[in-house]
């Protein structure tokens, strides 16, 4: 899902650059953004998330059917997903720009920085708010994918001068730091990006009480 949502905010920067091509968002972000930031704490959830234990399982084979019968591939699933990676990638984009289109020190680089790590945190919080049990797998790949992103940001950010012509991020990051709109912005952001789905996680709970 996390896919979809960062389609839509590269689609959203069309909309404001004439279908040019162009993002803030600098080539390196896009590439490491679902091959090295968001993907591993994905792996730990599917690898080690289980909906039951073992032993119950041999125990109780009738809990097979939740998989062999696609209970947990419906469309409705794939529908509401979409929807939610729409609201996100839209709440990522639009907030950002209201917010820093008046702003005199936010230049394209910081602004596609900004976007970038609303974007990887507000993956990483998904990826925990779906795991079924969280456990020490799933909290050290975050922990450890959060700190890839920011040290790749850090040291890439202070040494790529002119290393990438046209594109050079040299100090994006530690100016954007520095400026508490990006943090009030990004907090509100990440908090209103997950609010419908942590919203409706809490009322499927509450109200309901499923097999597995």
């Amino acid at each position: 899902m996390h896919n979809c949502a960062y389609v839509f905010v590269i689609f959203y920067h069309q909309l404001f650059n004439g279908f040019s091509g162009a993002v803030s968002l600098h080539s390196l972000y896009l590439t490491l953004y679902s091959s090295l930031f968001t993907v591993l704490p994905q792996c730990a959830a599917a690898l080690f998330d289980e909906h039951i234990p073992a032993e119950r399982a041999l125990r109780e084979p009738q809990l097979y059917k939740y998989t062999l019968h696609s209970e947990c591939y419906r469309i409705q699933s794939y529908w509401i997903n979409i929807l939610d990676a729409i609201w996100q990638s839209t709440v990522i984009f639009f907030m950002a720009y209201l917010s820093y289109r008046t702003e005199s020190n936010m230049d394209v680089s910081s602004f596609g920085f900004s976007l970038i790590f609303s974007m990887v945190i507000t993956s990483l919080i998904h990826v925990i708010m779906q795991t079924t049990r969280i456990d020490w797998s799933v909290i050290a790949a975050t922990a450890f994918s959060l700190l890839v992103f920011l040290g790749f940001t850090l040291i890439f950010d202070s040494v790529c001068v002119d290393c990438l012509a046209g594109e050079s991020p040299y100090q994006a990051s530690y100016q954007t730091f520095r400026q508490g709109r990006f943090w009030f912005t990004s907090l509100l952001t990440i908090v209103t990006a997950m609010m419908p789905r942590f919203t409706v996680k809490c009322i499927y709970n509450k109200v309901r009480n499923p097999l597995l």
